[in-house]
């Protein structure tokens, strides 16, 4: 009898540390959520190679990061296997690098071997990219109206903006960006919009993340709220997350 609690509690100890370390990733992403971190999560499984390289890249990009954290990930511990889930790492090449958001919103991948510490400075996004990756992120369309307040069809369009989402029922969101806010220059050179525009842009968002329509001025609601729910077209639609590519054959 005595070996037999013996084990037994042998085994409760070690399901409690396992759900421990289950638990340790998932509050650590948490925390640094609600501390408003920006979270480098190293994705690494058993007999991955470089996996201390990649630790010591992402250290370095950490010393160019205001409230950063480094987290790390083991894809082959079973008790990863919801996180290995939730971010789709079963198939992934290891050690991975990925990025999430001050807000908790995953940001960004790379695998450590075309990763870089510019790279992964690159991969933090602006307060407006944010917003819009936790919308897309909820399953909701974004309509990004791009303006500044001199425009005199600026509030015209944040009204159709506002009348579309209200046609779709909660199912999208409306992220409004300054035109001049040098903070945002960056991603509004990957949308392709002109700061110098006369007049506001607005960029529709599908649920999947594809820029589905552009529009300058105020521009009809009926036609917003239908772009919201069309599906891109082409082998490779511009997307919010990856900018523009080319699906044109490489050169030869």
């Amino acid at each position: 009898m005595m070996i037999q609690r013996s084990f037994g509690v042998g085994v409760l100890l070690v399901g409690l540390a396992l759900s421990v370390a289950a638990a340790s990733v998932q509050e650590d992403l948490e925390s640094a959520a609600k501390h408003g971190e920006v979270a480098f999560i190293l994705v690494t499984a058993n007999g991955a190679p470089r996996s201390d390289q990649a630790k010591n890249m992402i250290k370095q990009a950490m010393k160019q990061v205001e409230k950063c954290t480094l987290i790390e990930l083991d894809r082959s511990d079973p008790v990863n296997a919801e996180l290995v889930a939730k971010f789709r790492l079963a198939g992934a090449p290891v050690p991975l690098i990925l990025l999430t958001a001050r807000n908790g919103v995953l940001a960004g991948g790379l695998p450590a071997v075309r990763a870089t510490v510019d790279k992964l400075i690159a991969m933090l996004p602006s307060p407006k990219k944010t917003e819009v990756l936790e919308v897309l992120q909820a399953g909701k369309a974004v309509f990004i109206c791009v303006s500044r307040k001199d425009m005199a069809t600026q509030s015209g369009a944040a009204a159709a903006c506002a009348a579309a989402c209200g046609e779709l029922q909660d199912k999208c969101v409306t992220v409004q960006i300054d035109m001049d806010d040098p903070a945002e220059a960056g991603f509004l050179t990957k949308l392709k919009v002109d700061r110098a525009a006369t007049e506001p842009v607005i960029l529709v968002v599908n649920a999947q993340g594809q820029i589905t329509s552009t529009y300058t001025g105020a521009a009809d609601v009926a036609s917003l709220a239908k772009a919201a729910t069309k599906k891109a077209s082409g082998c490779c639609p511009s997307t919010v997350q990856g900018g523009s590519k080319s699906c044109g054959p490489g050169k030869k």
